[in-house]
C-alpha cells in the first residue's frame, strides 16, 4: 500500500493544526451536529470530521465508526492532506491508493469514501469531513456541493474559535498591561507626591517660619509691612494645607494610612470646614478591605472625583456619601441636590470622563443618574471577591 506523500508545506500546516487547539479535545455537539447532517446528506452509515497529525489520523467527530484514530499509512485522509483537494472514490477496491488497505482489505471493509479536504484560510488542509460506506456507491453533485460547504463550515467554526481565544488572551495581555501600567502610574504619583509633600511642604513651611520672624519684627517696629506680611503668611499656610492634603489623597498615601473608607471621611471633613452644602456620609457596617491597595486607592480617586465635583459645581444644599458592602460587591453612592445630571461638570466633561476612565481600570461599574431630589447621583460599583452581608 503507498503510502500518501507529504505535503510541500507540512511544517506550516502541522503548525496550523497546533494553533487550533483541536486535538485530542472532548466530543464538540456542534461539530458532531455537522457530521451526522453530512450522514444524512450522503446517505452513508459513516462520516468523520478527520485531522491528521505527524503520525495519525484522529477523529474529531464520528458517527458509525468506534475507533478514534488510525495509523497516517492508513488514512484515505492522508492523500487529500498531500494533494489539497477533496477526493471521490467510487469504489476503493479498484482504485490503487486504496486497494491494499487494511481499512479495505479488511474489517470494516471500506468500499466508497469521499472526503471533503479541511482547507484553512492559509491554504493548508487539516483533515477531511469524509463520509464512507461499506458498499460501492456515487453520490450526486448536489450532495458533493452540500459536503463541501459543510467542510467550509467546519472551518470556519474552527478559525472563529481560534480567533475568539486568541482576542481573549490579547484581551487579558492587555489587561495585565493596563494593570502594570497603573502600578507604575501610582508608584509615579506617589513618588511627585512625597516631593510635594516633604519637598516642596517643607520648603514653603521654611518661608513661613521667615514670613513669621519678620512678622513678628515688624509688629516690634510697628512697621506698615505687618498687613503684608499677615496676608503672605495665611497664604503660605493655605498653600502648605493644599500641599499636603493633595499629595496625601492623590499619592495613596492616605488610602495606606486611612483604609478606603477613612480617605472618604478625611475628603468630605476637609470639604466641610470651608462650608457650603452640608455632608452626610453613611459608612459600611463592615470595613472594606479586601479590596488591594492600587484598586482602593482608584475607588478613591473615582469616589473622591465624584464628591469634589459635587462640592464645587453642583451648587447642592446636601451631599450624600453612602458606601456599601455586601454580597462580593463594593459601591458608593454620591447624591446630591444641586442643578441635576445635566448641569456639564460632573455628570460631563472632564470630571466625568476622568472618572469613567478610572473605573475602567479597575472593572467597576459607573452610573450616573438623576438623584432622587432632583440633583447628580453616581454609582461606583465593583466586584470585590468577598461575600459579606452588611
Amino acid at each position: 500500500m503507498p503510502a500518501a506523500n507529504l505535503p510541500a508545506n507540512e511544517a506550516e500546516r502541522l503548525r496550523d493544526l497546533r494553533r487550533y487547539q483541536v486535538l485530542d479535545t472532548p466530543p464538540d455537539p456542534g461539530l458532531d451536529a455537522l457530521t451526522q447532517l453530512a450522514k444524512q446528506i450522503a446517505g452513508t452509515p459513516i462520516a468523520l470530521i478527520s485531522l491528521t497529525d505527524e503520525t495519525r489520523q484522529w477523529f474529531k467527530s464520528r458517527v458509525g465508526l468506534e475507533v478514534v484514530e488510525i495509523p497516517r499509512d492508513w488514512a484515505p485522509c492522508a492523500h487529500a492532506v498531500a494533494t489539497g483537494e477533496s477526493i471521490i472514490c467510487s469504489d476503493m477496491r479498484v482504485d490503487p491508493r486504496f486497494a491494499d488497505n487494511p481499512l479495505v482489505t479488511g474489517p470494516p471493509h471500506f468500499r466508497f469514501y469521499a472526503g471533503m479536504a479541511l482547507v484553512t484560510p492559509r491554504g493548508t488542509v487539516l483533515g477531511t469531513l469524509a463520509v464512507i460506506d461499506i458498499v460501492p456507491r456515487v453520490i450526486t453533485p448536489f450532495q458533493q456541493e452540500a459536503l463541501a460547504l459543510m467542510a467550509r463550515q467546519i472551518v470556519d467554526q474552527l478559525e472563529l474559535r481560534t480567533a475568539y481565544r486568541e482576542l481573549a488572551a490579547l484581551r487579558e495581555q492587555e489587561q495585565s498591561f493596563e494593570a502594570r501600567l497603573w502600578r507604575e502610574k501610582a508608584e509615579e504619583a506617589q513618588r511627585l507626591a512625597a516631593e510635594l509633600h516633604d519637598g516642596v511642604g517643607q520648603d514653603l513651611t521654611g518661608i513661613s517660619m521667615l514670613v513669621g520672624a519678620a512678622l513678628q519684627q515688624a509688629r516690634g517696629d510697628r512697621s506698615t509691612l505687618v498687613s503684608s506680611l499677615t496676608e503672605v503668611s495665611r497664604l503660605l499656610r493655605e498653600t502648605i494645607d493644599t500641599c499636603r492634603n493633595s499629595a496625601q489623597e492623590h499619592g495613596g498615601f492616605l488610602v495606606r494610612k486611612a483604609g478606603l473608607i477613612g480617605a472618604v471621611e478625611r475628603l468630605v471633613e476637609r470639604l466641610a470646614i470651608g462650608g457650603g452644602p452640608h455632608f452626610a456620609l453613611t459608612k459600611p457596617k463592615t470595613p472594606i478591605s479586601c479590596l488591594d491597595e492600587l484598586t482602593a486607592y482608584h475607588v478613591f480617586r473615582v469616589v473622591g472625583e465624584a464628591i469634589v465635583n459635587a462640592h464645587r459645581h453642583s451648587g447642592a444644599t446636601l451631599i450624600a456619601v453612602r458606601a456599601a458592602h455586601a454580597d462580593g460587591r463594593v459601591a458608593f453612592e454620591i447624591a446630591d441636590d444641586g442643578a441635576g445630571p445635566k448641569r456639564g461638570t460632573a455628570g460631563d466633561g472632564i470630571g466625568k470622563s476622568i472618572m469613567e476612565y478610572r473605573a475602567r481600570a479597575i472593572r467597576a461599574q459607573l452610573e450616573f443618574a438623576e438623584g432622587p431630589t432632583g440633583g447628580l447621583r453616581v454609582r461606583c460599583e465593583l466586584r470585590c471577591g468577598c461575600d459579606r452581608a452588611g
